[in-house]
C-alpha cells in the first residue's frame, strides 16, 4: 500500500506542471491541410496581472523562445513576434510583453506527406517572468499541435481545434 501511494506520488511529480505566471494556448490555422501546404501555428500568451516576459532585443535578460523539434516532412519558417511594450528599469529601457500577444510560425507540408494521416508537431517555450519586484527562475512549458494530412489541392485552410 506504501509503495502504491509513493509510485502515485513519484507519476505525479513527472507530468508536466503548467506555467506558472502565464497561460499558453497553442491552436493552427488549420485543423486540416493538404501535402505541400503552409499552415501557421499560433501561440497565444497572457501573462498574469502584474507580470511581464521579455521580448526579442532585451539586453541582459532572457527574452521569450519558442523551439519546435524536427520532424518529417515539415519544413519551419521563422518565429514572428508581435510589436512589444517598452518598460523602464533604473534607466534602461527594455522590451517586454505584459499584455495578451501572440506568436506564429509559418510551417510547410512536404507534398510527399501521406493522407489520412496526421502530423504532431512538439516544442518548448522558454521564457522569464517577472513582477515590479523580482525575476523569476527561467521556466518552460512544452507546446504541441496536430494537423491532419489531406486530400485535397495545397493552400484550403480551415479553423483550428484546440
Amino acid at each position: 500500500m506504501v509503495l502504491a501511494a509513493l509510485l502515485s506520488v513519484l507519476s505525479l511529480l513527472q507530468l508536466p506542471q503548467p506555467p506558472k505566471h502565464l497561460t499558453i494556448a497553442a491552436t493552427a490555422s488549420a485543423a486540416t491541410a493538404a501535402p505541400g501546404s503552409k499552415v501557421s501555428l499560433f501561440l497565444d500568451i497572457t501573462p498574469n496581472p502584474g507580470i511581464h516576459v521579455y521580448a526579442p532585443g532585451a539586453a541582459d535578460y532572457l527574452p521569450i523562445a519558442v523551439t519546435i523539434d524536427p520532424h518529417p516532412g515539415v519544413t519551419l519558417g521563422a518565429l514572428k513576434y508581435p510589436k512589444s511594450e517598452t518598460l523602464v528599469f533604473d534607466g534602461d529601457r527594455v522590451p517586454v510583453y505584459q499584455k495578451a500577444f501572440r506568436l506564429v510560425e509559418e510551417v510547410s507540408l512536404a507534398p510527399s506527406l501521406k493522407m489520412a494521416t496526421s502530423v504532431t508537431l512538439t516544442g518548448t517555450v522558454k521564457y522569464q517572468a517577472c513582477d515590479d519586484h523580482v525575476c523569476f527562475f527561467p521556466a518552460s512549458a512544452p507546446v504541441s499541435w496536430t494537423i491532419g494530412v489531406r486530400a485535397g489541392k495545397a493552400g484550403g485552410a480551415g479553423k483550428a481545434g484546440v
